[in-house]
């Protein structure tokens, strides 16, 4: 995966603004204090310069993950077309650009951000870009009295920073706003798994259905075994970050967990593969949730379709019906 060009050449302009040596200090500065804040203490990025530190370092990684989420929402449902998007906490909007990169039918979109200096930057990244109208609102999003209704609402590495005291009442007010799906993006940490965890189980409350990655609404089997649910995507690093970073390699990957629940629709796979699946010769070995629990699968040769299906898919990917029960029995037999 790699950025959108438009997206990347915006970057460059505005990183080719600030002399490289404080552009790299800031970054690593703003690092550091992300790491070292506690849950709802989120550092506050007051001037242009750590705004562009900050995407600079973070806006490839969160538009990799947020892309990726957005491909299983358009494998769940594929006659999904949004028109209306709410994006809470939008950043330097990374979540924007990757969705009008998954669905060109979004008409109008609405971004929430309380720092102003990332707001201004990303009106700034957008500016000429062939994206959907913007509105910005530079508000907290707990003050405001109402959101409004959209097709598609994303909330992308922010659940898990606010005030744990006030979440329950921001989960309520994004599920109302949703006329569609609602998507939620957190680290894939063992703490963005936990607050995954406990969307999940208030969604499944309001009898939303889980779309992704869950393939059932029963307990989390990762959770018994002392493991956490996560995925990855990979996307190359622009000249501008290796630089940046001082790193060699070309790419990084980004470890995220995440949660699609729509007001209708059901899970389009009753299994989804939650660690890379492992070639050996002669057969691929699978770890697969399933409502029965984690199964541990071994596909061969001789399986044919099924064989071939596990030859093609990857971490994250759907199992279907029809080759998981194949899978389980032959696997049971062995």
């Amino acid at each position: 995966m790699q950025l959108p060009p438009s997206l990347q050449r915006a970057l460059e302009r505005v990183i080719a603004t600030q002399p490289a040596a404080t552009l790299e200090q800031t970054a690593t500065a703003l690092s550091n204090r992300y790491r070292e804040a506690s849950t709802g203490s989120t550092p506050v990025i007051t001037s242009p310069l750590e705004a562009i530190a900050y995407a600079a370092w973070r806006m490839p990684a969160t538009y990799a993950a947020l892309r990726a989420v957005f491909k299983r929402l358009a494998e769940a449902q594929p006659n999904f077309a949004p028109t209306r998007m709410l994006d809470v906490g939008a950043g330097s909007g990374a979540a924007i650009w990757a969705a009008a990169e998954q669905w060109p039918s979004l008409r109008r979109i609405v971004a929430i951000e309380r720092q102003p200096a990332m707001a201004r930057l990303a009106e700034q990244l957008a500016a000429g870009a062939d994206l959907p109208p913007i509105t910005w609102q530079r508000s907290d999003v707990l003050a405001l009295d109402r959101l409004p209704e959209s097709d598609l609402v994303v909330a992308g590495y922010v659940y898990g920073e606010i005030e744990p005291a006030v979440r329950i009442l921001l989960l309520s007010r994004l599920w109302k706003g949703t006329n569609g799906a609602l998507v939620m993006v957190e680290p894939g940490t063992p703490a963005g798994y936990a607050t995954m965890l406990s969307i999940r189980s208030e969604l499944i409350k309001r009898d939303a259905k889980i779309l992704a990655p869950c393939p059932h609404t029963g307990e989390c089997p990762l959770a018994a075994r002392n493991d956490w649910c996560h995925f990855g995507q990979r996307i190359a690093r622009p000249a501008f970050q290796r630089r940046l970073k001082g790193a060699a390699a070309p790419f990084e990957d980004e470890k995220f967990a995440y949660l699609i629940a729509a007001r209708r629709g059901v899970p389009p796979a009753n299994g989804r593969i939650v660690r890379h699946p492992v070639t050996r010769s002669g057969r691929i070995e699978l770890q697969v949730c399933t409502a029965q629990g984690l199964q541990h699968i071994t596909i061969t040769r001789s399986q044919g379709d099924a064989w071939r299906r596990a030859r093609d898919s990857a971490w994250g990917d759907g199992w279907q019906n029809e080759h998981l029960s194949q899978a389980i029995g032959d696997s049971e037999a062995e």
